[in-house]
């Protein structure tokens, strides 16, 4: 088993020196970190551009042989691609909208063709070395089609920077192609559950799913969403101090610095990082409050990014505006507010920063987590400090003893800073200690380690569902416990089984195809085939009536045998004006649902609701119904987008029961979709052939994916030369 990483860039950078000559430097990103530190005995190959603009043959092969030492496969990108790909769609159009700045995407069609064109180059480079059982991980929006192209291999997907609202999300033409790309992993994840949620809500509106908690059916394989907080290496940054040349240029820098207090401000530059907000806060507190001029500085470090790119170039050009300006009105002969470096520190010169600083100041306007925040509080060690953090960044769930301001208001990030300043330093290492032990606790390798462990047991459940699939054997089985058998009971659910579901139930009318199967079934004296269905037995009558079947209508309520209809139920009503007049109500207040009055079942429909809405009002209705139905001696049950009010004393089970005692069977085959029709598996022998369709089922023995799948796997086995299943025997 290999673990196949697959991200926008290879862990490490190529570049030319002076003379012309490839230079290969690795990268100790956060993620590079975590991924080399998975403690799991399992080979590493990692997938991604090498960061350079290598257009010659004679190259491209020279860096693929070298880095393939490393396990390392390059992708090969022409500038128009990195241009339209990388710049383009993954930059100008997913990043600014994924960080809620609308009014900055720049969306073009060519963009989109190269960003499909370019996903589609990284698959075909992983493809070659992945083998069944590998497991594949994607990394971030700029890939984020590429789940759905890998086939037949188990895939997890990370997204590192925010998932927007549905409402933002909505706004981009391939919303649908973007979220179905996703669905083709197995696991994704997010830092947090509000990107978490806000990738639920978009897939359920766009493509109408209903997810199960954490989880959504698709065709032939659940996927699974959950939330992954990624942590930094922690012993890394918190023994930074630790090392004797860090500890030489930390002095240095206090004395630099002079030892009045110092806020430290770390960036790249990127409009959704606040910079301009939190130096406006900062002017601010410097006008209300001129007793700290002179014993507070803040040091910004601002590390170049796409400014070469206008928008990033305007902003930039403001940020040296506004840090001139309150360094011209403030500063004095022996006292600068603003220290401004536009450009990265090394690790050591970062961790000193780190130590001496008295405050962190992080407050990006949106961030997928941050981790500034965490190597702060882990890089400050046993000396005080203070972490100002923005709501808005993903690291605020993990670090809420952090002063936690609206990075949008200058004037909440002025009084934070004042509060911070005058923290008790024994209070500031109280804080500090509690958030160091969330973070050595949830550390990089831990995120991995918990990423790929979910994976593994997500492949496990698939697996799982795989295996219980009727398979040639099973097929085999079945065929030949048909052919001998002398008395058999066939129970089928309609909708969902025997029949797709449509918007409008009224238009889920039987085929002829179906209508001859079941004749032809039927007229079989050994075969006894029940239609066993939540419908009412007025449709079921027209649809079904003039075949020679058992029908069983609203959940056993009434069936039909030889002709002749029987009620079950007592003549009165179950239900009085109260549960109508709910039902009713949510009705009016929900478009697109409808109520169905059966004679002795209430049925809210709200298949066509918008995904959201639905399952908001499925839990108000639940929960207004509860006290009455309670009192009425009444069964409430939530199906396939509808929820069911009626008597419990009769269900599908009770149905099969009956079935039971007035026949002998040698052989007994039920299928279903709804867990109304797990009431039915319950009650038949062990032995008996029970599929539920769709979700997986404890009950069932055996699963298949959808109603299509029973034709398409008999089509299947048919073609392995068992032969087909003769009726008429």
């Amino acid at each position: 088993m290999k673990l196949v990483i697959i991200a926008n860039r290879l862990p490490l950078k190529i570049s030319y020196n002076e003379i012309n000559l490839m230079e290969f430097t690795r990268s100790e990103g956060g993620l590079t970190t975590g991924l080399d530190s998975l403690d799991m005995d399992i080979e590493k190959h990692w997938v991604g551009w090498p960061g350079a603009d290598i257009e010659s043959e004679e190259d491209q092969e020279y860096v693929t042989k070298h880095l393939s030492k490393f396990k390392f496969h390059p992708v090969f990108l022409s500038p128009e691609q990195i241009q339209n790909y990388y710049e383009g769609y993954s930059n100008s159009t997913l990043w600014p909208l994924c960080h809620y700045f609308y009014s900055f995407v720049e969306y073009e069609n060519k963009y989109w063709e190269s960003y499909k064109e370019v996903n589609d180059i990284f698959c075909k480079a992983a493809i070659p070395f992945i083998e069944p059982g590998d497991i594949v991980w994607v990394q971030d929006y700029q890939l984020m089609l590429l789940p759905q192209m890998v086939k037949n291999i188990s895939i997890g997907y990370f997204h590192h920077i925010p998932f927007p609202s549905y409402e933002l999300f909505r706004v981009l033409p391939e919303r649908a192609e973007l979220l179905n790309g996703l669905l083709g992993a197995d696991l994704i994840g997010f830092h947090t559950h509000d990107y978490m949620r806000h990738f639920v809500s978009a897939a359920e509106r766009v493509l109408d799913l209903r997810f199960k908690l954490d989880q959504v059916f698709l065709s032939s394989r659940i996927a699974f969403v959950d939330a992954f907080p990624m942590g930094i290496n922690y012993t890394l940054y918190n023994d930074a101090i630790l090392d004797p040349s860090i500890q030489e240029k930390a002095q240095q820098l206090k004395r630099n610095f002079g030892f009045h207090k110092l806020i430290l401000s770390v960036d790249r530059l990127d409009y959704s990082k606040g910079i301009l907000h939190r130096l406006k806060g900062f002017a601010l507190f410097l006008e209300n409050h001129p007793e700290y001029k002179g014993k507070v500085s803040m040091a910004m470090i601002i590390v170049p990014s796409r400014d070469t790119v206008d928008r990033y170039s305007d902003l930039k050009t403001k940020i040296d505006e506004t840090i001139g300006a309150i360094n011209g009105q403030h500063s004095t002969i022996n006292w600068t507010p603003v220290y401004y470096f536009y450009h990265s520190f090394g690790f050591e010169e970062l961790m000193a920063m780190y130590h001496i600083a008295d405050i962190a100041l992080v407050t990006p306007l949106r961030d997928g987590m941050n981790l500034v925040a965490k190597e702060y509080v882990a890089a400050k060690r046993d000396t005080p400090g203070v972490l100002i953090l923005s709501e808005m960044a993903g690291a605020a769930v993990a670090l809420p003893e952090a002063i936690i301001v609206n990075p949008n208001d200058p004037l909440e990030i002025k009084n934070a800073i004042v509060e911070a300043l005058e923290m008790p330093e024994e209070e500031q290492l109280a804080k500090l200690k509690f958030m160091q032990q969330q973070i050595s606790k949830h550390n990089v390798n831990k995120w991995a380690n918990n990423f790929v462990r979910e994976l593994k047991n997500v492949m496990e459940k698939n697996a799982l569902l795989n295996s219980e699939k009727i398979d040639v054997p099973t097929f085999q089985k079945i065929k030949a416990e048909y052919s001998e058998a002398q008395s058999r009971l066939f129970i089928l659910d309609y909708d969902g089984t025997l029949a797709p579901f449509r918007s409008k139930p009224e238009e889920a009318v039987p085929t002829e195809e179906l209508l001859n199967l079941l004749d032809k079934l039927s007229q079989n004296p050994k075969n006894k085939i029940t239609i066993s269905s939540g419908r009412d037995k007025k449709t079921l009558e027209k649809w079904f009536g003039h075949l020679p079947v058992t029908i069983a209508a609203e959940h056993g309520a009434y069936f039909k045998e030889n002709g002749e209809w029987t009620k079950n139920t007592p003549e009165e009503l179950p239900w009085d004006d109260e549960i109508v007049n709910i039902l009713q109500s949510f009705v009016d207040k929900t478009p697109r649902s409808k109520m169905e009055v059966k004679e002795t079942t209430l049925v809210w429909h709200f298949r066509n609701v918008d995904g959201w809405l639905a399952s908001l009002r499925e839990q108000q209705l639940v929960n207004a119904l509860i006290t009455p139905c309670t009192r009425q001696n009444l069964q409430i049950m939530r199906g396939n987008k509808i929820v069911e009010i009626k008597s419990p004393q009769h269900t599908k089970g009770h149905e099969a029961k009956r079935l039971l005692e007035t026949g002998t069977y040698d052989f007994i085959l039920a299928m279903g979709d709804d867990t109304t029709d797990e009431d039915t598996f319950r009650e038949l022998p062990a032995d008996a052939y029970t599929i539920k369709i769709g979700n997986i089922s404890e009950v069932a023995r055996f699963n298949l994916r959808g109603r299509y799948s029973i034709f398409k796997t008999t089509l299947r086995l048919r073609r392995k030369a068992y032969g087909r299943i003769n009726f008429d025997n």
